[in-house]
């Protein structure tokens, strides 16, 4: 894939942003298409990207997005780490090149991403997961997890936090 130019990005960014006021639909095709021509991989369309979502540009082909995910305001997408370059500088520890982790990141078919989210570098969010505003995801996330925080931890089940929600409107 090739990497986007600058120009190409601020179209993409601002008529996203732009078009969000307008019908957020349409902010999620604009997104859905540049991601993808830069090397986002879906496994089909989202729901929703949100214009004010920012993945991470080292390599967007390491970013992998499951059909009808939801991805909220404010979310961030890392796929890298240079802390272990700081820290080597501060030691003294010469490098060659810079110290750090780069890592894919995959979120899973049906997944509901919340606002303010981190998704750090190498985690993996299984099928229909809910993950709360807030939350530092790292590691792997089972399938049909709630997970919240930060640290992040399982709390609960979709399924059931869904069947709970249909069973109480059935009583209204």
């Amino acid at each position: 894939m090739a990497k986007p130019s600058k120009w190409e990005k601020a179209f993409c960014f601002l008529s996203a942003r732009f078009l969000a006021n307008i019908k957020p639909r349409w902010a999620t095709n604009i997104l859905f298409f540049y991601f993808k021509k830069w090397g986002v991989k879906f496994n089909d369309r989202p729901n929703y990207i949100s214009s004010k979502t920012w993945f991470d540009g080292t390599s967007y082909d390491l970013i992998s997005i499951g059909k009808e995910v939801t991805i909220s305001s404010y979310v961030r997408i890392l796929t890298h780490d240079w802390s272990l370059h700081t820290v080597a500088k501060a030691l003294n520890i010469q490098q060659d090149k810079p110290l750090g982790v780069i890592r894919p990141v995959e979120i899973g078919d049906y997944s509901f991403v919340g606002t303010g989210t981190i998704l750090m570098p190498g985690c993996r969010i299984g099928k229909a997961c809910i993950i709360g505003a807030g939350t530092v995801v790292r590691g792997s996330i089972p399938d049909f997890s709630i997970y919240i925080g930060s640290p992040g931890k399982v709390v609960g089940n979709s399924k059931e936090y869904l069947m709970k929600h249909i069973e109480g409107r059935e009583r209204k």
